[in-house]
């Protein structure tokens, strides 16, 4: 309802259904950043009306609210200013619903998954109005069967993923289903794509964005959250130095230190995220002069800053997050001196590019392996999630919205069975590789 009700003053009333319905009808390939497609205005009530389907479906079912539910909304919602919209959602919750009566189960069960599932929207809005063609014709009826036969494969698909992914990281990957999301994006886009030779389609944008409005709603939003936790209970902010001495491991902050708490870190993790994207600069090398910039608050930004926001009730905190952040900004210096001693002519990117921010927002799913193995691991971890970030779109086309929380999970992966063999996490049991007595003498197997 805050967006929604903040829809009304972002723009010219005149444009804010228009630019809902634009939103709602264009492909909405990963990224598109929707202030610049339907104005901040239609970007706000898109991300309204996202955010009340959302609700809908977990009043409805009568799902249990959990932080893995407060993850799966804000998810949602995040992603609602550039990528989903109110229209793409809906075949991959009939997807879910599919899934449930195969299995029968309750639908509120499953729930969360169903929001998840939308990390492939992207697919859905390009299959009802552009696919094959790589230039925009339009709604077809074909397009939109095509999108339910789309959404109900990949429902009936991703609860699986989404139970057996967590084995791969081990719990260090807070996006989990952005691996799971990732994997099957990957192979949709070889079936739909590669496979056929079909012309991958590109369409982003962004615009200027719009920093002062992002910033007075969110400081209005974070400060409510505070308030409100504080309310519940007066005892709230001086419980929340507990949280605060959590490691961000396998943790539902709702279950482990109720619901106020949680909402205090909502507060204070939103204002320190905003902090962030409002402190940071580009450093970037131009015709031998340095040149500094500030982050744009787009559709994409203002996506990114929720969906860092997502996981404050299941692990996200500002002590674990801050030395991933510290990570990214010492990669960024990487490919500023590559272009300083002249090893490249131009500089790729820097910690103020779009893609950048967001990833950054994403890499916040590793705070557990700050929170285990402490600060360095934890600005290693950032480093690597920046070197990757920006290839991994190429698995899957851009149409993976969790771009972020796929490279999370080859992050932890490939970091925490190194940091397994180098350091013991904190407050655990080593699980140690056992190699064979005579490995050193062996020949390699055949296969």
């Amino acid at each position: 309802m805050a967006f929604i009700i903040a829809s009304l003053f972002a723009g010219d009333i005149r444009t804010l259904l228009p630019g809902f319905f634009t939103i709602c009808t264009r492909p909405s390939q990963f990224t598109m950043d929707y202030f610049a497609l339907g104005g901040v205005n239609g970007a706000f009530l898109n991300t309204g009306m996202v955010g009340l389907a959302c609700c809908g479906l977990l009043y409805f079912t009568h799902a249990r609210c959990t932080g893995l539910t407060v993850a799966a909304y804000w998810l949602n919602v995040g992603f609602a200013t550039f990528g989903m919209n109110f229209l793409n959602i809906w075949p991959f919750f009939l997807g879910v619903f599919v899934y449930s009566r195969i299995k029968r189960i309750h639908f509120g069960r499953v729930a969360n998954i169903a929001m998840f599932s939308t990390a492939l929207a992207p697919f859905a809005s390009e299959l009802i109005f552009r696919y094959p063609d790589p230039t925009t014709t339009g709604f077809t009826f074909t397009g939109l069967c095509l999108a339910l036969i789309f959404g109900v494969v990949v429902g009936c698909v991703m609860p699986p993923l989404c139970t057996f992914v967590p084995s791969y990281h081990r719990g260090y990957d807070l996006y989990s289903a952005g691996l799971a999301a990732g994997l099957l994006a990957f192979l949709m886009f070889c079936i739909l794509y590669q496979a056929p030779g079909v012309e991958v389609p590109t369409n982003t944008h962004l615009g200027d964005g719009d920093r002062l409005f992002v910033d007075v709603f969110f400081v209005i939003v974070f400060g409510a959250c505070l308030v409100a936790g504080w309310l519940l209970d007066h005892d709230s902010i001086r419980n929340y130095a507990r949280l605060w001495k959590n490691d961000s491991y396998k943790v539902d902050y709702i279950e482990e230190f109720g619901f106020p708490v949680t909402l205090v870190n909502f507060g204070v993790y939103g204002l320190f995220i905003l902090a962030v994207y409002n402190v940071v600069f580009g450093v970037t090398w131009v015709d031998g002069q340095v040149v500094f910039s500030q982050a744009r608050f787009t559709g994409a930004t203002m996506g990114a800053i929720m969906c860092m926001f997502a996981f404050s009730a299941q692990g996200t905190q500002p002590r674990t997050v801050f030395p991933i952040v510290v990570g990214y900004a010492l990669a960024s210096l990487f490919p500023f001196l590559m272009c300083c001693f002249g090893v490249v002519d131009e500089q790729s990117w820097c910690l103020t590019t779009q893609a950048i921010l967001v990833g950054m927002c994403f890499a916040s799913g590793l705070a557990p392996v700050a929170g285990r193995y402490g600060f360095l691991a934890g600005v290693g971890a950032g480093v690597l999630h920046a070197m990757l970030v920006t290839s991994v779109p190429l698995w899957h086309g851009g149409f993976c919205l969790y771009n972020g929380g796929f490279t999370d999970g080859i992050v932890a992966m490939l970091f925490v069975p190194v940091l397994d063999a180098f350091m013991r996490p904190r407050d655990d049991e080593v699980v140690e590789v056992q190699l064979p007595k005579d490995a050193g003498r062996q020949e390699p197997s055949s296969s």
